[in-house]
């Protein structure tokens, strides 16, 4: 994890309700990070417009958010100590599930 939490900011020209997409956006380390989810636990995270992971079931939007936001954090902490090594590597579902507590397909 990085030392000082990213500071994600809504998007509040997306309608939000409980049953929108929700859009968040946060600058660490020189990169735009982005991350949209889903009422039903579908999310995305996107760095400099590159999609980094996607989680397609979560419990719900604020768990699909939570487990994205501790992999951006990830994400930034290896660059920052100089560990590109995730960048351009996919995260498998399994492992999203796995960090969620689901059970592995």
């Amino acid at each position: 994890m990085t030392n000082k939490p990213i500071d994600w900011t809504p998007d509040l020209s997306w309608p939000t309700s409980k049953s929108t997409v929700q859009h968040f956006t946060a600058n660490a380390g020189g990169d735009r990070l982005e991350i949209d989810t889903a009422p039903w636990g579908e999310a995305d995270l996107t760095v400099n417009g590159q999609s980094i992971a996607h989680i397609q079931a979560a419990p719900s939007a604020g768990e699909a958010f939570r487990t994205l936001e501790a992999i951006a954090e990830d994400f930034e902490a290896g660059k920052e100590s100089g560990k590109d090594a995730r960048q351009g590597q996919a995260i498998e579902d399994d492992e999203v599930r796995q960090r969620l507590g689901l059970p592995r397909r």
